[in-house]
């Protein structure tokens, strides 16, 4: 949604930060992957499912290059990328409030976050089932 804003650096260095949230679970699964592929289609960047650079540097990187809008952006799709298959787990909550500790962020966005990613899903949900009769 916002991920065409992005600098280029920003671009590669969240597709790392998307394959290590994926991962956070130990269960990279096939609803992660075509998410990837989708922000990689917007990003206009090539896919792949195996990080470059290890969290620490990703995220301090990020916080050096990024304005605190980046900053949202990322967070907010990185809890799409989450709950892209319908599972947030005790291992993906504990990596994204970790995450947006590293970004600098508040606290009280992570739960903001994954509220407003609950709230698109479901609204996503009722317009599909408008459109198709579900």
């Amino acid at each position: 949604m916002f991920l065409n804003r992005l600098s280029n650096e920003q671009k590669e260095l969240f597709l790392d930060l998307c394959i290590h949230a994926s991962k956070s679970n130990n269960d990279f699964n096939d609803e992660q992957k075509q998410t990837i592929d989708q922000y990689c289609d917007e990003m206009h960047i090539d896919i792949r499912y195996e990080e470059k650079n290890d969290l620490p540097f990703i995220a301090g990187r990020l916080t050096e290059i990024s304005s605190e809008q980046d900053l949202r952006m990322i967070l907010l799709e990185t809890a799409a990328l989450l709950l892209s298959d319908n599972v947030y787990d005790s291992d993906e909550k504990k990596f994204f409030t970790a995450l947006t500790d590293k970004l600098g962020l508040a606290k009280e966005q992570t739960d903001e976050v994954i509220g407003m990613i609950n709230e698109l899903t479901e609204v996503y949900s009722r317009i599909n089932g408008f459109v198709f009769g579900e």
